[in-house]
């Protein structure tokens, strides 16, 4: 290797995803992107589908962004992006996605450069034909990384990565630009959101997705509120379920206590909303959500699914609950609104931890990664 920086090209399926304005991997590049140290590594990102609204807020931010514009399954989707291999001359390929790691794995051999596979979270539904991929790639994984231990078992499991070549990086974020909002702006938000004076929020993050358990936290508001009448409920996000959604608010009864705030950009504003933040998904990696209700040291109440059970601690940093139990969110969240010294010990405790979770961390660890598969791309595993 020359003494020039080391060429990483970034590869992702795509950057919105089910409706949604950007998901959490687009959301992570414009972080790491800004962090990676530029005078040891030129890192571009590549994305194989048509540009979309998450691809060009990415390019807002300063971000260069080669879109292939290629469908799902289009073959000439490895052509595509072997030009671009050759046209940047990368050195090393980072994959997001079963395309991305199915096409840059075969092409990463090609030209013989390391193929590093980044799994976001534990997918119940693997779809049976990327089963098959995956036996057929495996051995041309240079080193996975996993965003959780629960994420390592899956792709080790069910991705059949080589055991002894995956390893566990957990996503941060920058706790810089996760600082609450001054008071004044709080109060501006609450007026628009249509939240009165005295009135408790629980809040929560995410896309409009089955997989985020939402609408056991909508069920959830109708028990909440009998005993906490002063409780709104305000969902940050868009995407595809938006309409089933408000429907099930109605069926519940709840249909004026949420706000479906749809996608903002500053999420670090809404949170500072929140006297409680909820996360009551289904099955994860794990979500940004956690770390940003970290940063700002929220009372959270949780399911424990995955890495949120990794980086949460029950009783310490958030009460868990199991999944889809609409009864054990709304008992979760009662006991917090009842009890608001318990409240504050959690957030004390969670402003210790977050620190643990800047996201500089990870583009450090992904640095030295970087290093060490330029130094030894075919060599010993890691």
């Amino acid at each position: 290797m020359s003494s020039r920086p080391i060429r990483v090209l970034h590869v992702c399926d795509k950057f919105s995803l089910d409706g949604s304005s950007i998901h959490g991997v687009s959301r992570l590049f414009s972080w790491w992107f800004p962090r990676y140290d530029k005078s040891r590594f030129d890192v571009r990102l590549v994305g194989l589908r048509k540009r979309d609204a998450a691809g060009a807020l990415l390019e807002q931010g300063g971000i260069d962004v080669i879109h292939l514009g290629k469908g799902k399954f289009d073959p000439s989707t490895l052509g595509a992006l072997r030009r671009v291999i050759r046209a940047f001359d990368a050195d090393i390929l980072h994959l997001h996605g079963y395309g991305a790691a199915t096409f840059g794995r075969i092409a990463a051999r090609l030209h013989n450069r390391p193929a590093i596979v980044h799994e976001h979270f534990v997918d119940p539904a693997m779809p049976a034909y990327q089963g098959y991929a995956e036996a057929a790639l495996a051995p041309l994984t240079s080193y996975a990384i996993a965003v959780a231990e629960s994420v390592k078992k899956f792709c080790i499991e069910k991705r059949r990565m080589p055991p002894d070549r995956i390893g566990v990086i957990y996503n941060g974020i920058p706790l810089e630009e996760f600082r609450p909002a001054a008071p004044e702006r709080v109060r501006a938000l609450r007026e628009e959101l249509g939240i009165r004076e005295g009135e408790a929020v629980v809040g929560a993050v995410g896309r409009l997705h089955r997989q985020k358990g939402f609408v056991y936290l909508i069920q959830a508001m109708a028990r909440v509120r009998a005993e906490h009448p002063r409780t709104r409920l305000v969902i940050v996000g868009d995407g595809a379920l938006r309409d089933e959604l408000e429907r099930a608010a109605v069926d519940a009864g709840v249909r004026e206590a949420v706000v479906f705030a749809g996608f903002r950009p500053k999420v670090a504003e809404m949170l500072s909303v929140f006297d409680i933040m909820a996360i009551p998904s289904l099955y994860e990696g794990v979500p940004l959500t956690v770390f940003e209700a970290l940063a700002q040291a929220k009372a959270i109440v949780s399911t424990g699914v995955d890495g949120l059970g990794e980086v949460l601690k029950d009783g310490e940093t958030a009460l868990l609950v199991p999944p889809a139990d609409s009864e054990a969110l709304a008992a979760g969240i009662g006991r917090l609104l009842a009890d608001p010294d318990r409240a504050a010990a959690l957030r004390r405790r969670c402003e210790v931890e977050r620190t643990r979770f800047e996201v500089q961390s990870a583009v450090d660890q992904m640095q030295s990664l970087y290093e060490r598969l330029a130094a030894n791309p075919r060599g010993a595993p890691i």
